[in-house]
């Protein structure tokens, strides 16, 4: 073979090669230009998702406002010569039944929304009051599930759970339940709180002497409590 046969063949299979790169090379730029169009598509998306749940989010707490505004508002009392001026409702049947509208909108509407899951507890206390004890603790259940790691409402919503649980035939239970949290290093109550569920759990099933006793403990360990005044009332002269 001859060189210029040898060179004319590592010229064709140059070509070749570079052929063969170049195709990879438009095939590679097809699928960078697929993959690129798909990451704006979905982030497109996204953006348009996290805006319609902004807008449903504002829309629900407007209908929240407007719930916590009638279940808050003052009556309106024939007997009182001044006018309250944000009284609507004459009964607080009327009132409740106004307010537990809205909040079920709240509910049904804006699902999934923070603003619904503060209506749950707003129904909870509703239902409650009204006697549904299976309703309140459905939406208390509800609302732990998704905010049990909540400071403020996860720990209204779990004190409100074990009073319903309390008068409502669960006392001793709850009792135990209670007394073994109050052992623990970090209870999911404060203290103050559980001594309290516990007094009156005993109180429920007329342990009196038991229920007194933890009444003077939240006077003696917590005596700045807002549960204080209450326990020294309950618990009797020492």
């Amino acid at each position: 073979m001859d060189r210029q046969h040898r060179h004319d063949l590592k010229h064709d299979k140059f070509v070749d090669e570079i052929g063969a790169l170049s195709d990879k090379a438009s095939e590679n730029r097809r699928l960078l230009l697929i993959v690129a169009v798909a990451v704006l598509v979905v982030a497109g998306a996204l953006f348009a998702w996290f805006r319609y749940r902004d807008a449903q989010e504002t829309k629900a707490q407007g209908v929240l406002a407007k719930a916590i505004d009638a279940i808050e508002s003052p009556l309106i009392t024939p007997t009182n010569p001044t006018p309250v001026p944000n009284a609507k409702y004459k009964t607080d049947a009327e009132r409740t039944a106004a307010a537990e509208t809205l909040f079920r909108d709240v509910e049904t509407k804006y699902s999934g929304s923070d603003a619904a899951d503060v209506a749950a507890l707003y129904l909870a206390r509703i239902e409650a009051g009204k006697g549904d004890v299976a309703g309140a603790r459905k939406h208390l259940t509800q609302f732990l599930d998704h905010h049990s790691s909540d400071p403020l409402l996860g720990a209204s919503a779990r004190y409100s759970l074990y009073q319903l649980r309390i008068e409502n035939g669960e006392a001793a239970q709850v009792a135990t339940e209670l007394n073994a949290e109050m052992s623990k290093a970090e209870p999911n109550l404060p203290g103050d709180a559980i001594l309290s569920l516990i007094a009156h759990a005993y109180e429920v099933q007329g342990n009196d002497a038991k229920s007194r006793e933890t009444y003077r403990r939240i006077r003696e360990e917590f005596p700045d409590s807002a549960y204080a005044v209450d326990a020294q009332r309950r618990a009797g002269p020492a």
